[in-house]
């Protein structure tokens, strides 16, 4: 494994790409639909091994786990026994009546978001066939490459030499299970905020991301400027040529943003600033080599040094979610995330994604959280504030 894909073997990351369903839903097509999607993509159905060279990737004979559930669709990972010495992979379907959460379980170092949902719709798609009794074929892919292999033959390096010494032995830590609260717009919000950040020219997820830190120091009551925020960008249309959804692993690049001194405490502005911060780090290329030199050269990733850990604010955003059919009877309502990782200090964080034509904000804290109610609230209240001249 490279090492963008060995630092989430070595905590046994698991991430719950969680799709929230209304509807008659049968058990058995899907069944029969996420064996051919495995079967198709064959790293769903791999392992993780560790010997004296650290993780490696390799074949398994154990099937991904697919398992149905009465209980709270809210918590899409109960009852799911996740082993990547096993399986990479599995599907959990927690079913309440007429809703239900089906949840593709992920070890994030085969696949991050934008795999995982491009997976999902393909799921679906093949959920819609059998259940119409329409014939399909989905051919074999190869193994996803990861994000340094992608880089390098695109003439991408890192600044610095690659890492010495031994690769990291898998965390001994307990596994942390959050399963999240989300806080959603409506559709006019959405489009409201759209609507903003066009007129504004200020992209969706800076103005989340400014109404996040307002919120984020007035929670921790720190200062606006020692916070550091840390997000993620899909590569895959910023490279040339342009990577496929599941053709490579992570592609991602990293960035670290301050609120400078003398910045006004508005969503609109530290958003702008957000995005002028990524345009000029995407032209120089920072951001495609941010993971790359997070591992050559520590002092590249400040963002990331755990002694910043308590002033990190950190988003991950899913963008878009890809379409996803589904039969009559069956409606799908909603996407959001849940995760299981080994963690020695577990701290909470946000994933931003947007489906149905509404966004959804994440808040990804361990279960139990008694800052969760008060965390919630203060979101809500910052978006709501960004927005309270843009709706009727």
């Amino acid at each position: 494994m490279a090492p963008s894909e060995r630092i989430h073997a070595v905590k046994e990351a698991y991430i719950g790409y969680t799709v929230r369903a209304t509807g008659r839903l049968d058990p058995e097509a899907l069944t029969t639909a996420f064996e051919a999607v495995y079967r198709a993509y064959p790293h769903l159905a791999a392992r993780v091994e560790a010997g004296e060279d650290g993780v490696v990737l390799t074949e398994s004979d154990s099937r991904p786990e697919i398992r149905f559930a009465d209980g709270d669709p809210g918590r899409p990972l109960d009852g799911l026994d996740l082993d990547q010495s096993r399986a990479l992979s599995a599907l959990n379907v927690v079913r309440d009546g007429d809703e239900a959460s089906v949840c593709l379980a992920l070890q994030h170092s085969v696949g991050d978001a934008h795999h995982a949902t491009a997976i999902l719709s393909t799921l679906w798609s093949c959920y819609t066939d059998i259940v119409e009794g329409v014939s399909f074929d989905l051919p074999r892919q190869p193994y996803p490459r990861s994000l340094e292999d992608l880089l390098a033959e695109r003439g991408i390096h890192a600044d610095g030499p690659p890492p010495a010494g031994p690769p990291p032995a898998v965390s001994p830590a307990d596994p942390v299970v959050r399963h999240v609260v989300q806080h959603r717009l409506s559709e006019a919000e959405t489009a409201a905020l759209a609507d903003l950040g066009h007129r504004e020219k200020v992209t969706i997820n800076g103005l989340v991301s400014g109404a996040i830190l307002l919120a984020e120091a007035e929670l921790r009551d720190m200062p606006l400027t020692d916070l550091v925020y840390r997000y993620s960008v899909n590569l895959r249309s910023r490279l040339t040529p342009p990577v496929g959804a599941t053709e490579g692993t992570n592609v991602l690049g990293g960035v670290g943003f301050k609120v400078s001194d003398g910045m006004a405490p508005d969503a609109v502005v530290i958003g702008r600033a957000i995005g002028d911060q990524l345009r000029a780090g995407l032209a120089d290329g920072s951001v495609q080599r941010s993971i790359l030199d997070m591992f050559s050269r520590p002092a590249a990733a400040k963002p990331w040094d755990p002694k910043l850990a308590l002033a990190v604010v950190s988003i991950m955003n899913w963008g878009v979610a890809p379409p996803m059919r589904t039969p009559a009877g069956l409606r799908l309502t909603n996407l959001h995330s849940a995760s299981r990782m080994r963690e020695t200090l577990a701290l909470g964080g946000y994933v931003m994604s947007t489906f149905g034509g509404r966004v959804g904000i994440d808040l990804v804290w361990p279960e139990g959280d008694p800052s969760l109610p008060d965390r919630v609230a203060c979101v809500r209240e910052r978006v709501n504030h960004v927005l309270r001249n843009e709706l009727p």
